[in-house]
């Protein structure tokens, strides 16, 4: 069994930054809500709020989108192209995909890249885009409570384009860096 993030990881940018901007792109009526995320984007970066209250703002757009899915759907017809290479090459069906990015975002693409693949990621309610009550956002020390929950708790391999993933990688054998694309071992350094 491995274990991969998604963002930058199997697909080769962060989806919900490319999907946002997507959406303006086929709601150009939505760009006022480009200056709302722009100014809590602000208050992130200052450390004013945190991030899962920034994701919240972010994906509070899809409060004006009542074709989601279809928007979704769109998305990954175009963004498929973007699904690193080599992973249709290593796939199995044990395969599972840990991500900070929303259910409602990754549950298309990840059908069709490996329908048999576990996702474990972000739990935003896809009407309002607020975190599902319990929930936190998938990252870090988080992405192993989920995964220990889901009783995934030993991996062959894992992948990830980030050292906020280290806490995941150190349940996996063999520790793989993906950078723009490019896999190399990760440095073991951060295991010690």
């Amino acid at each position: 069994m491995n274990l991969y993030d998604f963002d930058k990881t199997i697909y080769l940018y962060d989806s919900s930054r490319k999907f946002y901007f997507f959406c303006l792109k086929k709601k150009p009526k939505l760009w006022w809500h480009l200056f709302k995320t722009a100014y809590y984007g602000l208050l992130k970066t200052f450390k004013i709020i945190p991030l899962k209250k920034f994701k919240e703002k972010l994906f509070s757009i899809v409060k004006y989108i009542p074709d989601l899915d279809k928007i979704v759907s769109s998305f990954w017809d175009n963004e498929i192209l973007f699904i690193n290479e080599w992973y249709f090459e290593k796939r199995e069906k044990d395969d599972v995909i840990c991500s900070a990015s929303p259910r409602f975002l990754l549950e298309d693409i990840v059908k069709r890249i490996n329908i048999d693949a576990k996702l474990i990621c972000s739990e935003i309610d896809k009407n309002t885009g607020l975190y599902l009550p319990n929930f936190e956002n998938c990252k870090g020390d988080y992405k192993v409570v989920l995964l220990k929950q889901n009783n995934l708790l030993s991996f062959n391999e894992g992948y990830s384009d980030s050292n906020s993933d280290i806490p995941m990688l150190k349940l996996c054998r063999k520790k793989f860096r993906v950078t723009k694309g490019k896999i190399s071992v990760f440095e073991k350094s951060y295991f010690e």
